[in-house]
C-alpha cells in the first residue's frame, strides 16, 4: 500500500497541474469559475503533499496486485476529484458532474455538457484536458501494468520490442512515462500545429487535438465536426485519430526509422487496412444516396473519416446519420474489436481478435490433419497457449459483463436494443455511437436524462472498458488476495 500511496500522490499532483491550467484560462477570461478550479487544485496539492511527506522515507515496490489497485485508484479517484469543479461551475448535480467527468476521462464522449447553458470556458478546457489525460493514462496503464502481466493475452511490449531499452519484466510507471509521454505529447503538439495551419484558432485546435489523439468523443464546439467540416480539418483529424488508434510503440519505431520492423507489426497494419476497406465501403454508400450524389473526393473524405472514427472508437460523426448508413450489427462489431494494443482506442483490440481467429483456424485444420504441428504465430509474434487461453477468457468475461450491464440499465431505456447499444458504447468508449439515431420513430433518451443509477452503471462500464474487466476480477478475487 505504501507504493500505491506514493504513486497516487504523484498522480494527484499531475491532476492538480491541469486544474491550475483550467483555472488560469478562467482568470484570463475573467470567469468566476476559475476560483473553483484553483481551490480544487490547492486542495489536491495539499492532499498529495501530505501523502508524499508521510511516505517519502519508506521504500516500496509495486507488485502486480498493487499495480492493479493503483490503476483502479487512478481511474475512479481522478473522476471524483474531476467532478468537484464541474459541479461547482455548472448547474449539474454531483452525480451528473461525475458522469460528465468520467465520460471525458475515459474518452467516451456522449455526455451532455454542451446542452448545459452557459458552460464556462474554464470548465470546457478542463473536460478537454481530462480527455487528453485519459488517453495518456490508458497508454501508461497498458505499457506499465497490463501488457507485462499478460492481462487478457495482451502482447508483451518487451518480448515483442527488444529495442525499446526497457529491462525485461519491468512494470514500473517511471519506465512507461519515459516511453509514452514524449511520443504522446509530441503527436498532440503536431496535431495542434496542423489544425492551427488548417485555420482553427488556438482553443479549437487544442480541443480538437485532445479528441483526435486520445480518440475521444468530446469536441469544443456544440455543433461537432459540422463546425469544422473543411477538407484540411477532416484530413488532419482522420490522420491523428488513426495515430491514436495504432500502437504508440509502433509510432516510436517509425520515428526512429525502423520501418522494416514497423511493417512486421501485423496488428497496426491491419488497423490501417481495415480503415481503408471500411472507408471505401462507406464512400460507396455516400456517393449515391436518395438525396443525390456527392462528388467522389467528398465521398472519399467522408467515408475515410467515418471509418477511422469507428475503427478507433472515437465515435465522431461528420454529419448526422453517417453511422446509420451501415448496419447496426457491423458498427457494433467494429467498435467491439477496436484498434491496436498500446493505443488509446477502446474495444478488445485487434490483437485478441487475430489470436481468436488464429486458434479457430488451427482447430479447423486439426480436423483435417490431427497430428500436424503448426506454430501459433501472428506475423512474427508467437502466441503461447497460456496467452491464447487468456484471450478467450477476456473475450468471455467482456461479453458476459456487457450482457449484465445492458440488462441492468434496460429498465431506464425504451427498448433492450437501446440498452444494449448504450452498454456497448460505454464499454468500448465510443459514446457518440449511442446517439446516432438507430431506431426509426423512437428517440432514445440522452445519457444525461437517464436516472442516477443508470449513469453510475454506465460510468463504471466506461472505466471497465479502459481498465480491463479481468483486472477488476483479479482485485476482488479472495484467493488472489491471500497469495
Amino acid at each position: 500500500m505504501i507504493a500505491v500511496a506514493q504513486k497516487g500522490a504523484l498522480g494527484a499532483g499531475a491532476l492538480a497541474l491541469f486544474l491550475l491550467f483550467s483555472g488560469a484560462v478562467g482568470l484570463i477570461r475573467h470567469e468566476v469559475a476559475s476560483v473553483a478550479f484553483l481551490l480544487t487544485a490547492l486542495l489536491t496539492v495539499f492532499g498529495a503533499g501530505a501523502l508524499h511527506l508521510a511516505t517519502r522515507n519508506r521504500s516500496a515496490r509495486l507488485g502486480r496486485l498493487s499495480s492493479y489497485g493503483l490503476l483502479t485508484l487512478f481511474w475512479f479517484g481522478a473522476s471524483v476529484i474531476a467532478a468537484i469543479p464541474v459541479d461547482a461551475t455548472t448547474s449539474l448535480g454531483f452525480v451528473d458532474a461525475w458522469f460528465e467527468a468520467i465520460c471525458a476521462l475515459t474518452t467516451t464522449g456522449g455526455g451532455g455538457i454542451h446542452a448545459v447553458a452557459d458552460v464556462p470556458r474554464a470548465t470546457l478546457v478542463w473536460l478537454l484536458s481530462l480527455q487528453w489525460l485519459g488517453g495518456l493514462l490508458t497508454l501508461i496503464g497498458a505499457v506499465a501494468v497490463l501488457a507485462p502481466a499478460g492481462v487478457g493475452g495482451l502482447p508483451d511490449r518487451i518480448s515483442g520490442l527488444p529495442e525499446q531499452g526497457i529491462s525485461e519484466g519491468t512494470a514500473f510507471f517511471e519506465d512507461a512515462i519515459e516511453t509514452v509521454v514524449p511520443v504522446y505529447a509530441g503527436v498532440t503538439m503536431l496535431c495542434m500545429i496542423a489544425l492551427f495551419a488548417a485555420g482553427l484558432d488556438g482553443f479549437n485546435a487544442f480541443g480538437m487535438a485532445t479528441a483526435a489523439v486520445s480518440t475521444g468523443g468530446l469536441l469544443p464546439d456544440a455543433d461537432g465536426m459540422a463546425a469544422y467540416g473543411t477538407m484540411p480539418v477532416k484530413l488532419v483529424m482522420s490522420f491523428f485519430m488513426l495515430a491514436g488508434g495504432t500502437s504508440i510503440l509502433w509510432h516510436r519505431m517509425i520515428a526512429t526509422r525502423r520501418f522494416r520492423q514497423a511493417f512486421t507489426q501485423r496488428e497496426n497494419v491491419s488497423v490501417v487496412v481495415l480503415v481503408i476497406i471500411l472507408g471505401i465501403l462507406v464512400s460507396a454508400i455516400r456517393y449515391q444516396t436518395p438525396e443525390g450524389r456527392l462528388s467522389l473526393p467528398v465521398a472519399l473524405e467522408d467515408g475515410l473519416f467515418t471509418a477511422v472514427s469507428l475503427v478507433t472508437t472515437t465515435g465522431i460523426e461528420l454529419h448526422a446519420g453517417d453511422f446509420t448508413s451501415l448496419p447496426l450489427t457491423v458498427v457494433l462489431l467494429i467498435i467491439f474489436m477496436g484498434g491496436a494494443s498500446f493505443s488509446t482506442s477502446g474495444g478488445i483490440k485487434l490483437h485478441r481478435v487475430g489470436a481468436m481467429v488464429l486458434q479457430s483456424l488451427m482447430e479447423l485444420n486439426r480436423l483435417v490433419m490431427p497430428h500436424a504441428v503448426r506454430p501459433r504465430q501472428l506475423g512474427r509474434q508467437t502466441v503461447p497457449l497460456q496467452a491464447m487461453k487468456a484471450v478467450w477468457v477476456c473475450f468471455v468475461v467482456a461479453t458476459v459483463t456487457l450482457g449484465f450491464l445492458a440488462a441492468a440499465i434496460a429498465p431506464a431505456m425504451p427498448s433492450f436494443d437501446a440498452a444494449y447499444v448504450a452498454a456497448m458504447s460505454a464499454m468500448t468508449n465510443a459514446g457518440p455511437v449511442y446517439g446516432a439515431g438507430w431506431e426509426a420513430g423512437t428517440v432514445w433518451p440522452e445519457w444525461g436524462a437517464l436516472p442516477a443509477y443508470a449513469k453510475l452503471l454506465l460510468g463504471t462500464g466506461m472505466v471497465l472498458g479502459r481498465l480491463e474487466i479481468v483486472v477488476v476480477l483479479g482485485l476482488v478475487h479472495a484467493a488472489l488476495w491471500r497469495r
